[in-house]
């Protein structure tokens, strides 16, 4: 009897072992599908050496513009990096659809931009005066480019795979770290995006491919000429693809858009007209897109390529860590409990069910402390834009350095270890809609009141109850 205990005691331990070491497993071999993006600033050293006394302000300001304008359009993409006068993007694909959409976001944020450049708009916003800003309207040559590919890239891999593209954390010192890609798809990337110009945004094959399969996209899509590039495809000519989507450029259609002295001046504009009457190669390999298309997956053997992507997109739909989360910088949360002063009541807020932590668990919200801005400023900006409401951070008016009132303080177990949180009080400024509230994050809000909260029995957060008695006691006093 003491043996059959023992024995499964053993197999339960083994048990626990085998599932751990299976996280372990599926930890090293995370993989995502990422959409590479740049813009290139055109004409920019000119721009330097004919405007020298303000120049810096202007180029910081249009990058400024433009990683606005992405986190707006695209709220998950991350900025990679900078690199002279250029900014990289990269943003994680956790459905297929999402390909189709961002293309044509990078391309209205490129034109957008352009349109601005080109009526002088885009100066408008700088803090200049009337003389300087008519002179920086006159003087202005630069303009804008874009760049987009894509690749399965993974981290920690324990066996890299075929089309596998890496990345690599370098840790600087305690809180900074910088990144950095390795693979194929991503030297491709950078060979591509030479092969752009002004106005233009240039795709890689395999972005091309998969939009080519949406007859709404696929007319957005026109091969200029082939080239080889440097390392890629063994040496093998390579399809130089321009998207362009006319609804974003005023109705003016592709073959409408080039200047009319464009073709003496670019040789990449010089191969797109010439190779339509003259091909190279096959004239499909031109003019029929799908054709050509579906040549090169042949020819390539690139068909495991897309069955691939496909998979990990698959698998990563329900992931929201991403790449360039740093694995050792602080996580501050920021729970504020907001309360109704007159009322006496708290409103509390029950996550949705496709939430990855806590699905259908009551919480009070939260926001996440960001380097550039205040912890209050923080809080009551997210509780504005994730519950619709007002609220007013409870603070230390006697201090100088105002911060919010801590209640309690936290930790919470996260995939880079622990995040610290503080929890804090806010009083609600104006009205509450509860019932009209609606949110991907969260399913419901609602009041509640002293008297409910022993009987409260729906899941909940660590210490929910703990926290909304110390919060209804706090209520009392400050009435007394």
């Amino acid at each position: 009897m003491v043996d059959r205990k023992v024995e499964a005691k053993l197999q339960e331990y083994g048990e626990q072992i085998l599932n751990l070491n299976e996280e372990r497993e599926e930890l090293l071999k995370r993989r995502s599908v990422e959409v590479f993006f740049s813009f290139d600033i055109v004409n920019s050293s000119s721009y330097k050496t004919l405007n020298f006394t303000g120049w810096a302000q202007v180029i910081i300001a249009l990058f400024s513009k433009i990683q606005q304008m992405v986190a707006k359009k695209m709220p998950s993409a991350e900025l990679w990096k900078i690199l002279g006068d250029e900014v990289i993007f990269i943003v994680p694909i956790r459905e297929k659809q999402d390909i189709f959409v961002y293309a044509s976001y990078i391309f209205e944020i490129l034109n957008n931009v352009v349109f601005q450049l080109k009526t002088g708009t885009f100066f408008d916003d700088l803090e200049l005066s009337d003389l300087e800003h008519d002179l920086m309207k006159m003087q202005n040559i630069i303009s804008l480019k874009a760049a987009a590919w894509i690749g399965i890239v993974g981290e920690k891999v324990n066996k890299l795979e075929q089309y596998d593209n890496l990345i690599k954390r370098f840790k600087l010192q305690e809180g900074y770290s910088i990144f950095e890609f390795l693979g194929n798809d991503i030297d491709a990337g950078f060979r591509l995006k030479e092969h752009t110009q002004e106005r233009r945004l240039v795709i890689s094959y395999e972005l091309a491919y998969i939009l080519s399969k949406n007859t709404d996209y696929l007319k957005n899509i026109h091969i200029i000429t082939y080239k080889r590039l440097k390392g890629i495809w063994k040496n093998r000519l390579y399809p130089i693809i321009w998207y362009y989507d006319q609804k974003f450029v005023e109705g003016i259609s592709f073959e409408d858009s080039f200047y009319y002295d464009e073709k003496e001046n670019n040789e990449l504009v010089r191969d797109y007209f010439v190779n339509k009457t003259d091909p190279v190669l096959k004239s499909e390999m031109y003019s029929d897109i799908p054709f050509a298309l579906n040549k090169i997956l042949k020819d390539q053997k690139l068909e495991e390529k897309f069955d691939k992507m496909d998979k990990v997109i698959e698998e990563s739909q329900n992931d929201v860590r991403h790449l360039l989360e740093p694995n050792f910088l602080l996580r501050l949360h920021c729970a504020a409990v907001c309360y109704d002063k007159s009322r006496k009541k708290i409103l509390i807020m029950k996550r949705s069910d496709g939430r990855a932590k806590f699905p259908g668990y009551w919480e009070f919200g939260c926001a996440k402390g960001k380097l550039e801005k205040t912890l209050i400023d923080q809080i009551e900006e997210e509780y504005r834009e994730d519950f619709g409401i007002r609220i007013k951070v409870q603070s230390d008016r006697g201090r100088k350095d105002l911060q919010p009132v801590p209640l309690a303080v936290y930790e919470i177990e996260s995939e880079q270890g622990r995040d610290k949180g503080i929890i804090t009080l806010a009083e609600i400024v104006g009205e509450v809609d509860v019932e009209r509230f609606h949110s991907d994050k969260h399913s419901q809000i609602r009041w509640i009141e002293e008297d409910e909260v022993d009987g409260f029995s729906e899941p909940a957060v660590e210490d929910f109850k703990h926290t909304l008695k110390i919060v209804f006691k706090r209520l009392r006093e400050m009435d007394g």
